[in-house]
Parts: structure tokens; C-alpha cells; sequence
């Protein structure tokens, strides 16, 4: 890819009031590819290939191949309301295949690629999400058809096949579906259970995004450029929204971010990005990438790069600031944000023209009672989420731990959806995060086409499962009830000691989980070590540890790379990685104690 030259000077960052931005109010009552008939003639989508080259579809054009796309499916049996699952990399095919599926009016249910080489796992896994889903169709790649034909209770055809085919020919164009139409069936993170499916609508979709541009400043004129898997619901439901309100996005296949990181900010360099989003640790590898091997980049345009979807490190996104920045990145670019597929997406977010506030386990007001009422603080330095988005609330309520209160299967307090008395907490005291708003889901996808309320309550308010609190409006996250580390008689937080154990040289970062033993409150951290001798790796974790944190770990487990349980998006599974503790199936290196 070919980068423009910044020269020795990096220009100003453009003025965000030149920009519009998207508002809640002004989402139009119509489902997203009628959405896409409404943008400018020039506005629409390029998909990166970087061995063939770009490709380019406008909006509008997108919107008259997926008419196309959606006679052809009803031709192989698909018809409003079914679900199609859909299990390919990001590609141009793939994308108008997804455009198609939405003008027909069916479901689209976007399944995880295989992380690593074991077909067994991978296969028992989209059956897992197909059997849930009960798909009219799978429409994946030809190997990946001819992988999985017999082994799930689906018909599955290859996208090649379908863009191929004119059985779409002659058939009238199927009723354009209703805004309250489900448009997505899509699976949460699964870092405390298993993942189960969340219907979200057109206009859920829509209007999420609508509200975050109207927080952060994001608007039609904007250019969007992401590397996000759309199986997740932060590549899905930013790039829907996008496109329904009409700006440019550009796309890369995940695999090539993975494979060369520096050709994300690469893009946002050569596209003229505004826009970006994804989570932490991707802004940390970018800026680690961009240090070792510097780029000519020039980043001056990117107003609003959205971090969210796993705890936020206050360290990592200083120094993420400022590498960056020395290549043109804003002061205040970088966007903590919280959210959750339950409630379509976003629920708060900061502004990417204010800085963000960080503050330390002492700092911010404290509320009378607030100490008492609330679980205690994280030892570490936690980053504000920002406020409310539009039209969403969010309170901290009283909340139990794993010791505390009996869970359920989803990992949510056993009163959390429950009548019994609530107890709302001051600002600045720790409790679950409740929210309520147009993004909150009715519940989780079950057998037959109905739902379950889950964590939210009749009163509209839904449980979470995060701890966090308020202070000036703005939320801070400190980790999830269900991962909550009970040693010594007291409640620990995990990030607190595998942000700390991520800092020891030759512990690979991102890739360290940390759990108590249940019945012996016994503090475990297991950690990827990139190290030749991993005993002495082990050592210097558990010493730095010992340091740092007020009750240090009863052992620390190296294990060899790539062998730590993640969800399908990369986030850490820390019961999964407890049980295989248990169990003995950890990948075991050396452990320290």
C-alpha cells in the first residue's frame, strides 16, 4: 500500500465543528439498505484487498446489488425471518451477501473464523451457534462448505456459488422489511459463560450508532477505516450504522491486520481516515508496531479513534497517545468507550475533542456512605468511559460477587433480574452497572424464535454483570462481577494483577489471566511467556507481583504462547482458564511459587 509522504511537518487536525454529526432523531424509520439509497451519490464502501487491489461500492450501488443478492437466497430456500449464517473473511462478496441478506429481510448470524488449526474445536463451534440459530442456510467459502456439508443441520453454499448464480433472475424484488425487523442475531463475548445469541433490530442498529456520533462527533462526512471481525458486535453493528447514516468506510480483512498490524493505521493514513474503532490491546500493538518500525504516517485526520470492549489500561493509553501522536494523532483522538452486545453496542462514550479523565484509586469525591455502600476500588488507575450516550441511562446498583450471591448460567447475580428491592449507589461507590435505554435488547435469542429476558427487568433496566461507578456523570469500569478474585477474605480484581504481571519482560501482553481456586482462596496467575527460561520468567513475575499488588498470588503458572482460553474476539476467558487449572489441561511451561 502506498503512503503519502508526511514531509517534516504534520498538519492540523481538522476542526470538528466543519464536520456534521449523526442524530438520534434524525434516523430515518426505514431498514438499513433503504437507509443506503439515502446517502450521497459519492458516499459509500471500499473493501482492501492487498493482493488484488480495492474495490469500491457506493452506497447506492450496494443497495441495488443487495435486491439481487436477496432474490437469489430466496431462490435457495431463505425467506424473511430466517436466519443465515454467515462464515467467510471481510470481502466485497461477503459484504453484499450481508446487504442482501438484511434487504430480504432475513436474519443475519455472522460466525467466528478459527483462531488456530484445530478443526474438531472450530467445527463443534459453529455447530454449536448453527444448532442455536436454526439457519435456512450457511454461506461461507468453498473449503469451509465442503468442510463443514454433512456436519451441521444446515445447507450450506459457498459465496463464489451464489454470486455465480442466476437463479435470483425474474423474481420480483421481495417487500422491503420493517425498521423493527431483527437485522442481526449476534453472539455475546462469552468471557464468563458460554455465548448466546442477541436479536437487535434495523433500527437498534441505526440508532446505536446515530447516538454514538452524536456523543463523539462522528457524522456523514465522515471516513471510517476498521480492520474489525464482523462476527463482533463492535465490526458489525459500527460498520451497519456507518453505512445507514451515509459515510465512507473502509475495510480490511481481520486476518491481514493480524498478519501485519501497521497496515491498519496505514489505511487510516492513506484513506484520509476520521473514524476508527477497536479494542485496547490493538491500540497498544499499533503503537508498538509504529515504535519498533516507524512509518510514514500522517494521522492529523483521525478525529475519533473509539476504544472499547475490554478494560482500558491508563499506562498503555498514554504511551499509545503518544507514539501516535508523533505521527499526527490528536491530543484527544483516543476515545474510551463501554458497551455491550445486550444493548446493541454503545452505552457511553467520551468526545474526541475533550480529554480524557483518568483517576487513581484515592481520586474523585467521596460520596458520604460511598465506601460502605460499594465494593472496594481497583488498585489501579482507571480510565472514564464518558457519559451516557443519548437517550441511554445508566445507574450503579448493589451488587454481589461470586461468594456473595448465588449466579446464574449467564454469570449474573441471582437477583439481578429479579423484583426484590434495589438499592441505587451514591456517585463514587463501586456496584453492578445497570443501563436502560433504545439499545437494550428485549433478551437472549432461544429455540423457536423467542427470547429470554436475561439480566434485564420489567422496569427496563439492564443488568450487566460490570462493576463500575459514577463520578461527574461519567463511568468508570473496574471488571466483572463474575471474574472477581476471592483471596484472603477479600475481593480482588484480576486486571489489577495481569496488568502488572504484563510488564515483566518476556510475558507477551494481552495474554495473562489471573483467578482465585474456589474453596481455598488461593490466588493464581497464568501468564504466556515468550521467554527461553521460563523459570526465570516465572520468578520475576512473582516478585514484581509481590511488589506491586497488596495480596500477592500463591503461584504463578508460565504457559507456552497461544495456548491461553479466549472468546472468539480475543478477549481473556478466566474461568475457562480456572477450569483447565483444575483439571490439569493448562499448557503448563514452569510454575513459580
Amino acid at each position: 500500500m502506498s503512503r503519502p509522504d508526511r514531509g517534516a511537518e504534520v498538519a492540523v487536525s481538522p476542526d470538528h465543528a466543519r464536520y456534521r454529526r449523526f442524530a438520534v432523531a434524525d434516523v430515518p424509520d426505514a431498514p438499513l439498505t433503504e437507509q443506503f439509497r439515502r446517502a450521497r451519490p459519492d458516499a459509500g464502501l471500499t473493501v482492501l484487498d492487498f493482493a488484488r487491489g480495492p474495490r469500491r461500492i457506493r452506497w447506492r450501488e450496494l443497495a441495488e446489488l443487495a435486491t439481487d443478492a436477496a432474490r437469489v437466497l430466496r431462490a435457495r430456500g431463505a425467506a424473511p425471518g430466517d436466519r443465515v449464517c454467515l462464515l467467510a473473511p471481510t470481502s466485497a462478496d461477503l459484504l453484499v451477501t450481508l446487504a442482501g441478506v438484511w434487504r430480504l429481510g432475513a436474519v443475519p448470524v455472522l460466525m467466528p473464523r478459527p483462531r488456530r488449526a484445530d478443526t474438531d474445536s472450530f467445527v463443534a463451534e459453529i455447530r454449536r451457534r448453527v444448532t442455536a440459530a436454526a439457519p435456512a442456510l450457511l454461506v461461507t467459502t468453498e473449503e469451509q462448505a465442503a468442510l463443514l456439508s454433512g456436519r451441521i443441520a444446515a445447507p450450506a453454499v459457498s459465496l463464489d456459488e451464489l454470486r455465480r448464480s442466476t437463479a435470483g433472475a425474474g423474481r420480483p424484488a421481495p417487500p422491503v422489511p420493517s425498521a423493527d425487523a431483527v437485522a442481526l442475531l449476534q453472539f455475546t463475548s462469552g468471557t464468563t459463560a458460554a455465548s448466546r445469541a442477541v436479536p437487535v433490530t434495523h433500527a437498534q442498529l441505526a440508532g446505536n450508532i446515530a447516538a454514538v456520533g452524536e456523543r463523539a462527533g462522528v457524522g456523514p462526512d465522515d471516513t471510517m477505516v476498521s480492520w474489525l471481525p464482523l462476527y463482533h458486535d463492535m465490526g458489525v453493528v459500527t460498520l451497519g450504522g456507518m453505512a445507514a447514516g451515509g459515510a465512507d468506510v473502509v475495510l480490511m480483512a481481520t486476518e491481514d491486520f493480524l498478519r501485519q498490524p501497521a497496515r491498519w493505521m496505514g489505511a487510516v493514513s492513506e484513506y484520509r481516515g476520521t473514524f476508527t474503532a477497536a479494542p485496547d490491546f490493538a491500540y497498544g500493538l499499533a503503537a508498538r508496531v509504529q515504535a519498533l518500525r516507524p512509518a510514514a504516517l500522517d494521522l492529523s485526520s483521525l478525529r475519533v479513534a473509539a476504544n472499547g470492549a475490554e478494560a482500558i489500561d491508563a499506562e498503555a493509553l498514554s504511551r499509545t497517545g503518544k507514539v501516535l501522536g508523533d505521527a499526527g494523532l490528536p491530543p484527544h483522538a483516543l476515545c474510551p468507550m463501554y458497551g455491550l452486545a445486550e444493548a446493541t453496542l454503545g452505552v457511553t462514550g467520551s468526545a474526541g475533542d475533550e480529554p480524557v479523565r483518568v483517576l487513581g484509586p484515592g481520586d474523585g469525591p467521596a460520596a458520604p456512605g460511598a465506601a460502605e455502600a460499594g465494593h472496594p476500588r481497583p488498585e489501579r488507575r482507571l480510565v472514564s468511559c464518558g457519559p451516557p450516550l443519548p437517550g441511554t441511562e445508566v445507574r450503579i446498583e448493589a451488587a454481589g460477587t461470586a461468594d456473595g450471591l448465588g449466579l446464574r448460567e449467564d454469570g449474573l447475580p441471582e437477583d439481578a433480574a429479579g423484583d426484590g428491592p434495589v438499592r441505587v449507589l451514591p456517585d463514587g461507590a463501586v456496584g453492578e452497572v445497570m443501563v436502560r435505554g433504545p439499545g437494550v435488547t428485549p433478551g437472549y435469542w432461544t429455540a423457536g424464535g423467542g427470547t429470554d429476558p436475561g439480566g434485564t427487568r420489567g422496569d427496563g433496566w439492564l443488568a450487566t454483570g460490570d462493576l463500575g461507578f459514577l463520578d461527574g456523570g461519567e463511568l468508570f469500569v473496574c471488571g466483572r462481577i463474575k471474574d472477581m478474585v476471592i483471596a484472603g477474605g477479600r475481593n480482588l480484581y484480576p486486571e489489577d494483577y495481569e496488568l502488572v504481571a504484563e510488564s515483566v519482560p518476556g510475558v507477551r501482553a494481552g495474554n495473562v489471566i489471573a483467578f482465585s481456586v474456589p474453596g481455598e482462596e488461593r490466588m493464581v496467575v497464568v501468564a504466556e511467556g515468550r521467554d527461553d527460561d521460563v523459570a526465570a520468567l516465572g520468578r520475576r513475575v512473582l516478585d514484581t507481583l509481590r511488589e506491586a499488588v497488596e495480596h500477592a498470588p500463591h503461584e504463578v503458572v508460565v504457559i507456552a504462547p497461544d495456548s491461553l482460553p479466549k472468546t472468539s474476539s480475543g478477549k481473556r476467558r478466566r474461568l475457562a482458564a480456572r477450569a483447565r487449572y483444575a483439571s490439569g489441561a493448562l499448557d503448563v511451561l514452569h510454575t513459580a511459587r
